[in-house]
């Protein structure tokens, strides 16, 4: 399945007035690199990235409506960057892709059920958030999902136990750990230690002034 639309229009590499200027206007510069091409620098509207970003997240296929060219541009976001203040998005970059050749890229890993496991007594650990795929553009998901909840106090999901689409393959190594549940009393354990070594501590500096 293709990606959301985003319109955007060509932009001249200028100065940081110009990159100001557009600032002001909501638009957030971004360039769109590709095997082989020149980089082609762009602005696009805050207001829909924003708003796509918020209801389909930033990752899969986007299909750039370039101002002023005839077909679209099918793309891949590789760095999303933010003021780290605000958290509003400041520039971006896409990589250009062929729907005819396969890529590698990152997907996210959603897991569910922990509220099961919590139900048995287990605490979840979590180990990777996403691993690397290989598939076709059309063909990348926008998550991978992974249920917890027949995991028991002990177990432990590796790569190789997620379901994944026949045409996805996976190149993250398979004993990778995903998710482990542990028992409250390992959990805990070490911060309780932390606490009582904490207490001698105090103790043994206010015995000098005593």
């Amino acid at each position: 399945m293709l990606g959301q639309k985003l319109n955007a229009r060509k932009r001249e590499i200028k100065n940081r007035g110009y990159l100001n200027q557009l600032k002001r206007s909501e638009q957030v510069p971004a360039v769109i690199y590709g095997k082989g091409e020149e980089a082609v620098p762009i602005s696009l509207e805050k207001r829909q990235l924003n708003r796509i970003f918020n209801v389909h997240g930033s990752r899969g296929i986007f299909s750039l409506e370039i101002e002023g060219e005839s077909q679209p541009m099918m793309t891949l976001i590789r760095e999303i960057q933010r003021n780290p203040v605000s958290g509003q998005l400041i520039h971006l970059d896409f990589l250009s892709v062929n729907l005819n050749e396969k890529i590698n890229s990152n997907v996210g890993v959603l897991l569910g059920g922990e509220e099961e496991v919590m139900k048995k007594g287990g605490i979840l650990q979590a180990g990777l958030k996403e691993v690397e795929v290989l598939c076709f553009p059309q063909d990348l998901p926008e998550y991978l999902s992974a249920d917890i909840s027949s995991l028991e106090i002990g177990d432990t999901l590796h790569v190789a136990d997620l379901i994944v689409p026949a045409e996805v393959e996976i190149l993250t190594e398979a004993e990778a750990v995903i998710a482990s549940i542990l028992a409250p009393s390992k959990a805990t354990a070490g911060e309780e230690e932390g606490v009582e070594g904490a207490g001698e501590g105090e103790e043994a500096e206010e015995k000098p002034e005593q």
